[in-house]
């Protein structure tokens, strides 16, 4: 029997936290609720207190509009072991690269089906990412738009022989297989080996966690440049499935 995920429910309304409280209590065997939180300072308090498995936080709370996203920073400086899974509108471009950006590991449309929600909260909790073919579309283009190609972290950087760094460059940017091996004069069976070999070293399932660990990476130096230099930190911007799973093909 697989142990209980323990996890703490995030919502902005006590009606819609009684009926998840109702709807996880028939599935008790696969998850512990150690929380229900309404606003951001039930949140980060209870993460202190309980440090659940996983933190499945609504975009927005008692506190106001995106109240969800703001602390989502805070989060992974204090609780960096919890796994963050965002309820929001997945539809909304900006929310997602937003929550991506900001450590979560997952956006969730509360319009889901709750047993879809169930797996969701399953696969976060084993460091895998949810995520569909639209939202990582949107982490995409946030990167494609940046006035830098992303950078490996040198962490990374140091785990990896110099031709599967410049391999796990090129996919983060995007190139398929075929045009990595191209670029790098490779068959694209030798690239796909790098690939699954650096997927074993770092711990990461497919592309698009590297993607966002990138997006995450890009958004921690910025922090670190930004609170250097005295500068405001970055305003999240205002709110207007099934699991991805991209291997090395």
């Amino acid at each position: 029997m697989r142990p209980q995920i323990s996890v703490l429910i995030s919502n902005e309304t006590r009606m819609h936290c009684d009926l998840l409280r109702k709807a996880f209590y028939s599935v008790r065997h696969r998850f512990q609720v150690i929380a229900f939180a309404l606003s951001t300072v039930e949140v980060l308090t209870a993460l202190q207190e309980k440090r659940p498995q996983v933190a499945v936080i609504s975009s927005d709370l008692q506190d106001g509009l995106l109240s969800g996203l703001r602390i989502l920073p805070e989060i992974r400086r204090t609780q960096p072991e919890t796994k963050i899974l965002v309820l929001g509108a997945s539809q909304d471009g900006e929310l997602v690269i937003d929550a991506f950006r900001s450590g979560a590991v997952g956006v969730f449309n509360p319009n889901g089906p709750f047993d879809l929600l169930c797996k969701s909260i399953e696969v976060v909790s084993r460091g895998q990412v949810w995520a569909n073919s639209e939202e990582l579309h949107y982490v995409l283009k946030a990167l494609a738009k940046s006035p830098k190609p992303p950078k490996l972290d040198p962490a990374v950087e140091s785990r990896v022989t110099v031709r599967e760094a410049a391999v796990v460059r090129l996919a983060i940017e995007g190139l398929s297989n075929r045009e990595i091996a191209v670029q790098l004069t490779l068959s694209e069976h030798t690239v796909k080996n790098y690939l699954f070999r650096v997927f074993d070293k770092l711990g990461v399932s497919n592309r698009v966690e590297l993607v966002l660990s990138c997006l995450q990476q890009d958004e921690n130096a910025r922090e670190e440049i930004a609170g250097g230099k005295g500068l405001p930190p970055r305003k999240v911007l205002s709110a207007g499935r099934t699991k991805l799973s991209l291997t090395a093909r």
